[in-house]
């Protein structure tokens, strides 16, 4: 009887954790590595403006970027093309 009533309480104990750790975790991570992504689209940005100057080569410092992005394994999907427009969009303001 007291064998059941631990296994019934270990299993609560999974289901709580599963159900509320889990994606309290998950949530926490994701928001780290967004915070970390910003950062990084902000450094590329500010790097491309000084390295590559010039009003008509926007697209070459575009460019730039993605490359920097791909290379440290960031996929560029409209997402990161969104947050790299509102890096250069804060720079300029």
């Amino acid at each position: 009887m007291v064998e059941i009533a631990v296994q019934l309480l270990m299993a609560a104990a999974v289901v709580l954790l599963t159900r509320y750790l889990v994606p309290w975790l998950k949530g926490k991570l994701e928001e780290a590595n967004q915070s970390s992504l910003i950062e990084k689209v902000e450094r590329y940005v500010e790097a491309a403006e000084q390295l590559i100057q010039g009003a008509s080569r926007g697209s070459e410092r575009l460019s730039y970027v993605e490359e920097l992005l791909e290379e440290d394994g960031v996929a560029v999907t409209g997402q990161v093309r969104a947050l790299i427009e509102a890096a250069v969009y804060r720079k300029n303001a």
